[in-house]
């Protein structure tokens, strides 16, 4: 895929999207989802179902686990819990504002 800044204007994060990252703030959970996000956005993997690393999905608490599900179901892949993903129509530029937000957020937390 060619880069442009075109794509970067239609990719903004919905609302439910910001209300999750300042839960994921708060929770101190950015990093982890970082991590997440940011190992399969650089692989490539919107081509079709893929696997994540299982221990990226291993949060102390439940709660935490459904809110990064959601928070990346809201960006266009579907995460399960076995590590399966399935990327949904046209992710890669959601999935990228997501990896923004979560970068500078991480930053800003310290």
């Amino acid at each position: 895929q060619v880069f442009d800044q075109s794509w970067f204007n239609s990719a903004e994060l919905l609302d439910d999207q910001l209300l999750l990252l300042l839960e994921s703030l708060e929770r101190k959970i950015v990093s982890q989802q970082l991590k997440l996000v940011s190992t399969h956005i650089t692989l490539g993997w919107f081509e079709g179902p893929f696997r994540v690393d299982a221990r990226l999905l291993s949060f102390p608490r439940q709660e935490d686990q459904s809110l990064t599900m959601a928070l990346v179901e809201l960006s266009r892949v579907k995460l399960r819990e076995d590590g399966s993903a399935v990327p949904m129509e046209q992710p890669f530029e959601v999935v990228a504002a997501l990896y923004v937000a979560l970068y500078v957020l991480s930053l800003l937390s310290g």
